[in-house]
């Protein structure tokens, strides 16, 4: 029993029984409806069988109102009275009217089995031509045709959905699958292929999950553990005299407490906080404002209201990273905000030196800052700034793509859903 639970056994069969079934019913259709002319059961034997049976009982001058009659009333059929002499090609009558006919009847064939000439018991002579199949014959096979071509057609498309829903289930769960919260296990049923894969997917979202929330609580404590210290260092420095030495001291302890937070701050960038309807063109500019004040020559263009989804504090860091990016490395840099049918578009252009194509997809990896070691302003960043905002829009179903702005220089462009 377990080798009908392949898929591949299970729609062996059902092609199997649905071209049986096909050829059973076509098979069926024709022998029920359409039997051999010796046969019994066909109407065109029947009605020459009666109408001669009739003829041949009544009187030479009844015959001819009989004849008019049965023409005119049976389609296709056609009796005509001492006709010429037409020579028949003498194949015997058929075996059904051998037996059947009365006595002293005689019968040919011509034409085939449409056309029969013959004489009754008297001598009299008739041509006779009969309909050589059930006038309904046509109607009935193309209804009972169509009926079990739609009945195939259906049954086909629910075998094949019965078959495929697992397989749609699944992709459609791995396609929604994420860590902000806890998903609900597939149901495992459908061939033995699939119910494998959906047992497999179920042990890997358990497991996943579990490593989001070991993560949590990791960071949680790596957040305490590393800044406390740095912390007490701190104090313990104020009281170091020398000032020099001091001043050293305390922008190393800085730059590892930038170093913890930028770490801690791409670990989380994955993590979606609660998710609210928010203008960005307001985010945008209350952050540019911010650097403006600061005395950064960076200004905003765009569009004065555009709706997104998403955490406003994430969101700001994201392009706090990028915009603070152009002003350490660029020159002059400016934010966009443009609309398209479905997405809210940020760019942020600079007039820097740019960053090569081949290396512009390296530069948003964690610790990646390229060629700007070789700078003077080599030691006021860690390479993380790319790399969590990354984090941050691809959690809010987001791109960031790097490119190069024409005339020189560097262009960061996110793309977000609108609302």
């Amino acid at each position: 029993m377990s080798a009908l639970r392949n898929i591949n056994v299970q729609l062996g069969l059902l092609l199997l029984l649905c071209v049986g079934l096909f050829h059973a019913a076509v098979t069926a259709i024709l022998f029920l409806t359409h039997p051999d002319p010796s046969d019994p059961r066909d109407l065109s034997a029947s009605i020459v069988v009666a109408a001669l049976t009739a003829l041949d009982a009544a009187s030479v001058a009844e015959r001819p109102a009989i004849a008019t009659a049965f023409n005119a009333n049976l389609p296709g059929f056609h009796v005509a009275l001492s006709a010429p002499e037409i020579a028949a090609q003498n194949k015997g009558p058929p075996a059904y009217f051998q037996s059947r006919l009365p006595a002293g009847v005689k019968i040919e064939t011509y034409d085939g089995d449409r056309q029969l000439i013959g004489s009754l018991h008297d001598g009299q002579k008739f041509v006779l031509d009969a309909p050589t199949r059930h006038p309904g014959f046509r109607r009935f096979a193309m209804v009972s045709l169509g009926f079990v071509a739609i009945s195939l057609l259906v049954f086909s498309l629910w075998a094949a959905r019965s078959l495929t829903r697992p397989l749609t289930n699944f992709a459609n769960a791995a396609e929604s699958f994420g860590l902000d919260s806890v998903p609900a296990p597939l149901p495992e049923t459908g061939p033995e292929e699939v119910r494998k894969a959906t047992q497999a997917f179920n042990r890997m979202q358990r497991r996943i999950t579990e490593m989001s929330s070991q993560r949590t609580r990791m960071l949680t404590s790596v957040s305490h553990d590393l800044r406390t210290p740095i912390t007490r260092m701190r104090l313990r420095a104020e009281y170091i005299e020398n000032s020099d030495t001091k001043a050293k001291l305390l922008r190393d302890l800085d730059q590892m407490e930038a170093m913890v937070g930028g770490c801690l701050d791409y670990l989380r960038g994955g993590l979606q906080q609660e998710a609210v309807a928010l203008d960005l063109a307001s985010l945008l500019q209350a952050v540019v404002d911010q650097f403006a004040d600061a005395g950064a020559d960076v200004r905003y263009d765009g569009l004065d209201h555009v709706n997104v989804l998403g955490s406003p504090d994430n969101l700001e860091r994201a392009f706090s990273n990028l915009i603070d990016n152009a002003v350490k490395y660029g020159e002059s840099p400016e934010v966009r905000l443009l609309e398209g049918d479905e997405a809210a578009i940020v760019e942020i252009v600079d007039r820097g030196p740019g960053i090569p194509q081949e290396k512009r997809e390296s530069m948003l990896e964690p610790f990646e800052r390229g060629d700007i070691v070789a700078s003077s302003k080599a030691t006021e960043g860690f390479g993380l700034g790319l790399a969590i905002a990354r984090a941050i829009v691809e959690a809010h179903s987001g791109r960031l793509t790097l490119d190069e702005r024409t005339g020189g220089g560097l262009v960061a462009k996110v793309c977000l859903p609108k609302v």
